[in-house]
């Protein structure tokens, strides 16, 4: 018989969010009976029980949290490191609620972007009223920071966050360190960490929050791989009002200040490539600063069109600096076409130079600009190589759905 697992997420949308609602939808194909619960509701996903905010239900954190908000409030950070997890100490949520929720007592809590919503004092609550197993999903490196969600550079979190290079004040040095400790004493011992990529694993081995723990390594973030395919590329292109006789470079802009998305490098490539016969096609809600005739912006895309997106493009580009995923490198994959990245996240492992794409040096708008303007200006039957490449790299390297499942379940 299959486990009832409870999958508990701050949110159902973003990268985060569209990733946690997909993995349910694997656990309820796979005869799980799978439990979603969302503090913050805003995708139509038919599977998803609203945790409700009551005005009397856990009144203390709140009062605590609207005092402890309005002195944060007065405190700079630096924006590159996301430094949301201020309010560590004080969930939204409580243990008993969660569980009143659902019909059954899960065998396994699966923790997904959990931000704002609970915390390891609650996760503990949890795990002593069910004695469920513990699996903590690592979409980003929030799980083992005093309170940043992309570290950078940074290695506070291998001991203590202290002087914590997020926050500018000095003064206020002192939370994440709190935050950190707090973590570590209320995490049940039986916590199993999930990682997605070889960076982060090589990350959450030296976290001090779960250098002690089980890290399991899986296959990348679950992509359907019968979904993301390679398709008939002149339909695509159709769909999109697309040249045919174009080389089309495809990418998503969801945002120009996010410094670690790196799409100012990819706008500096650009400017140094002779685009002649190319078309951007462009996904998000970004306006890119571009004087280009030859770009198509198509906003934010269902599945059914960003599969389309991939087919009809010749290369995508991922220029992200900073990124536990992302889930695009999968899909782009998959779908058979080449990517130009950084060697940061899944870009590491799935983009290899003329055999999937081309992966640049980290950070360098120049070699970005190369390995752009060497896939554009291969042949077709080179490229339709590659292409190949892509799908069978990675269907040989993570396999596909059941061996994806195979893995979960030892981790479940």
């Amino acid at each position: 018989m299959k486990k009832t697992v409870l999958n508990l997420s701050a949110i159902d949308y973003s990268g985060a969010g569209k990733f946690t609602t997909h993995f349910n939808d694997l656990l309820l194909g796979a005869g799980y009976d799978s439990y979603l619960i969302v503090r913050d509701v805003k995708a139509n996903y038919p599977h998803a029980i609203h945790y409700p905010d009551s005005k009397f239900e856990n009144s203390l954190p709140k009062i605590r949290r609207k005092i402890f908000q309005k002195e944060w409030s007065k405190v700079s950070l630096d924006y590159d490191y996301y430094f949301y997890n201020s309010f560590e100490k004080y969930p939204r949520a409580t243990a008993k609620k969660l569980l009143s929720l659902i019909p059954k007592k899960p065998d396994t809590i699966v923790i997904h972007w959990v931000t704002d919503f609970i915390n390891t004092k609650l996760i503990d609550e949890l795990c002593q009223l069910t004695g469920a197993q513990i699996v903590w999903l690592m979409l980003d490196n929030a799980p083992m920071t005093g309170g940043c969600h992309y570290p950078w550079e940074c290695g506070g979190y291998h001991n203590d966050c202290s002087d914590c290079p997020a926050i500018v004040d000095a003064n206020y040095h002192w939370l994440p360190q709190k935050n950190l400790a707090f973590k570590k004493q209320h995490l049940p011992s039986n916590t199993r960490l999930l990682v997605f990529s070889e960076n982060d694993y090589e990350r959450a081995m030296c976290s001090s929050v779960f250098k002690n723990q089980q890290i399991m390594k899986m296959p990348g973030y679950f992509v359907d791989e019968a979904k993301y395919s390679p398709g008939d590329k002149m339909a695509a292109k159709d769909f999109f009002s697309l040249p045919k006789d174009h080389r089309v470079i495809f990418f998503g802009a969801t945002s120009l200040d996010e410094r670690r998305k790196g799409i100012q490098l990819f706008i500096d490539a650009l400017k140094t490539i002779d685009l002649t016969n190319v078309t951007l096609l462009v996904a998000g809600a970004a306006t890119l600063p571009l004087q280009y005739e030859n770009m198509k912006l198509v906003g934010n895309l269902s599945e059914e069109d960003l599969i389309k997106a991939y087919q009809a493009a010749d290369i995508f580009v991922c220029p992200s600096l900073e990124d536990s995923g992302p889930t695009m490198i999968n899909q782009a994959v998959l779908c058979g076409t080449p990517v130009v990245s950084f060697k940061t996240g899944l870009g590491s492992e799935l983009v290899h130079t003329r055999e999937t794409g081309y992966l640049a040096a980290f950070g360098s708008s120049e070699d970005l600009a190369k390995g752009i303007d060497y896939l554009i200006r291969l042949p077709q039957a080179e490229l339709d190589i590659i292409s190949k490449q892509c799908r069978d790299f990675t269907m040989n390297l993570y396999g596909g759905r059941d061996r994806y499942l195979q893995i979960l379940e030892n981790a479940l």
